[in-house]
């Protein structure tokens, strides 16, 4: 007895020498989440919690605590045969037809009661804590997924370390090599995402009468008094190439180093022993970091093939009209060949000539990366 009132467990305990009580399971944890998806599947499909066995359908105390399990559960009145409401254990019979599943963690049983019987306090910090219950369930899930792949994971990771370093190879020669023609692609990409494109000056109105006014379709008169059109050739592939800094190695390590801040060490035992470990932020800070790295490696793969595409027939033939069109300042013919090591893209000016070679490396991109699905 506490503040003169008797507990929960004593009132039901004297109610059931009162009368007869219906049996029930008894839940002194929270019940699996396979039982409460069963539980409101079978309330919905046959309309009558008060004939389920495993709830508690005798009396309970307006003053018992709960936690939700399942909020804003409709139950199809025509259904019931008697076309009535849904009795409520903590109040009336014929009280309900939406209300919510909990469970009595204190009386250590589940039941179906209508949402006429918590007060919004009672019922706000129920909602709270199964969602908060929710969440560890969903992350605990995901963590017994993945642990046990961080093995396999580090060991693809190991093997990708050669396919990395060529095409950095590859991109770092290309950008060494042809720094002018790398330095225009980039500004191709920034200013006209990535279509190639040069301006023709019409007139310069500075030199010019002033009463001149260009055809219409050009550009218009400007501050400058300048007319100009744009001449286009296509979008370029392969925007990765012409970035600043391209670094898949970095990539690879950041990926690793990540895996490892999760499990360094740990991955080799039960996944649940770790998990059991962990507290409540270390656990979702694993889940985070997890979700991550599954983020990072496809882009990582994406990057990749994207820096392959910059090596096709297609785009050789748009990068050639584009950098013999007179109207380019940076002048180089540009021819693709298809050799067995992989194409090449080859620029020629004058006597000079330079190749940029793609690598094997491309044909590697179609890796199996460990997933729990």
């Amino acid at each position: 007895m506490a503040n003169g009132k008797p507990a929960v467990s004593s009132i039901v305990k004297r109610k059931s020498s009162d009368q007869q009580q219906l049996p029930w399971r008894p839940f002194k944890d929270r019940p699996s989440g396979i039982w409460i998806d069963e539980t409101v599947a079978r309330i919905k499909e046959t309309a009558q919690p008060e004939l389920i066995d495993s709830l508690f359908r005798n009396h309970i105390p307006k003053d018992a605590k709960f936690r939700v399990l399942k909020h804003l559960i409709t139950v199809d009145g025509r259904k019931r045969p008697e076309a009535d409401n849904c009795p409520c254990p903590m109040c009336t019979p014929n009280r309900f037809l939406t209300g919510s599943l909990v469970w009595f963690y204190e009386l250590h049983c589940c039941a179906f009661i209508g949402n006429c019987c918590a007060n919004d306090d009672v019922l706000a910090e129920a909602e709270k804590e199964r969602k908060w219950r929710d969440r560890r369930d969903t992350e605990e899930t995901y963590l017994l997924d993945a642990l046990p792949l961080v093995a396999a994971k580090l060991t693809v990771l190991e093997g990708l370390k050669p396919v990395a370093l060529e095409a950095v190879r590859a991109y770092r020669k290309f950008r060494k090599t042809l720094p002018l023609v790398h330095d225009q692609l980039r500004k191709m990409k920034h200013h006209h995402s990535g279509q190639l494109t040069l301006t023709e000056i019409i007139r310069d109105e500075s030199e010019e009468n002033d009463d001149y006014f260009g055809p219409a379709g050009f550009k218009g008169r400007g501050k400058d008094g300048i007319e100009s059109r744009d001449h286009t050739f296509g979008t370029f592939s392969g925007h990765i190439a012409v970035h600043r800094d391209y670094n898949p190695t970095k990539e690879l390590e950041d990926i690793h180093r990540s895996l490892l801040s999760v499990a360094a060490g740990s991955y080799n035992q039960e996944a649940l022993d770790f998990i059991v470990g962990m507290t409540e932020k270390q656990r979702h800070a694993a889940v985070v970091i997890f979700r991550s790295v599954e983020e990072k490696i496809v882009n990582f793969r994406a990057r990749l093939q994207d820096l392959a595409s910059f090596y096709t027939r297609e785009n050789a033939e748009k990068l050639d009209q584009f950098f013999t069109d007179k109207l380019n300042s940076v002048y180089y013919k540009v021819e693709f060949t298809n050799y067995r090591s992989g194409p090449v893209l080859t620029f020629k000016r004058g006597s000079n000539t330079y190749d940029l070679v793609r690598g094997s490396w491309a044909e590697k991109l179609g890796f199996d990366w460990p997933s729990s699905e």
